[in-house]
């Protein structure tokens, strides 16, 4: 029993380092325009479509239906990944995450999403709160109606109500990594240890973007 909570409180703790706050947003979406993308599917078909955005929600793939100007969000499992302007994202785990540095075939990518349990804690018991509703779950494909368009919380104009965290993952030989101490470990052959064990020490830290990005050489 003992030991089955001590894994618990583990997994709880690896989770919680794993998601890195990552300021605050005004909006529901990464852009705050709609942008035209080339959208990428599993079955090695592409297409450009001129109104695209991605939901912080869940990092989801949301576009304009055409004539309609109506809002969808697109059914992850078949989006392979995307490309707005110089930005490339792929499908971590039905999620667009961000490719920010490369190295080899090696990529570390970057998911950032709303943090739905900060916005509760801060927001609970906010009577002012208009709009939360749409943070409800969504089924792919759903039509998100209005209510994106209209993201505002009376009395707070001039905030950025959206907090947002950051989590990490590397991606190489189709394999996905968390960018995790507990994670990587796991992963790193047994003759790279040592050269891991130096290149995580002197000021190294889980929470820094450059820092993940000196792992990559662990994936290649």
């Amino acid at each position: 029993m003992k030991h089955s909570i001590l894994l618990f409180l583990l997994a709880l703790c690896s989770s919680v380092q794993a998601q890195i706050p990552s300021g605050r947003s005004k909006c529901v979406t990464l852009f705050q325009d709609f942008q035209p993308a080339i959208i990428k599917l599993k079955d090695g078909k592409s297409s450009v479509h001129k109104q695209t955005n991605i939901f912080l929600k869940n990092s989801t793939l949301v576009y304009k239906k055409m004539p309609t100007g109506e809002i969808m969000e697109a059914s992850m499992p078949v989006v392979e990944g995307i490309t707005v302007g110089e930005r490339n994202f792929i499908n971590v785990k039905n999620q667009l995450a961000e490719v920010v540095a490369t190295e080899g075939e090696a990529r570390l990518v970057r998911v950032r999403t709303i943090d739905i349990e900060a916005m509760k804690g801060e927001y609970l018991n906010n009577s002012t709160i208009t709009n939360l509703s749409m943070l409800d779950d969504l089924s792919a494909g759903r039509a998100i109606g209005e209510s994106m368009s209209s993201t505002r919380m009376d009395g707070v104009e001039e905030e950025e109500p959206y907090p947002l965290m950051d989590t990490y993952y590397y991606v190489a030989g189709g394999k996905v990594t968390l960018a995790h101490e507990r994670s990587v470990k796991l992963v790193i052959k047994k003759d790279q240890r040592k050269e891991y064990q130096v290149a995580i020490s002197l000021d190294f830290s889980w929470a820094k973007q450059d820092d993940l990005a000196k792992l990559l050489k662990f994936f290649k």
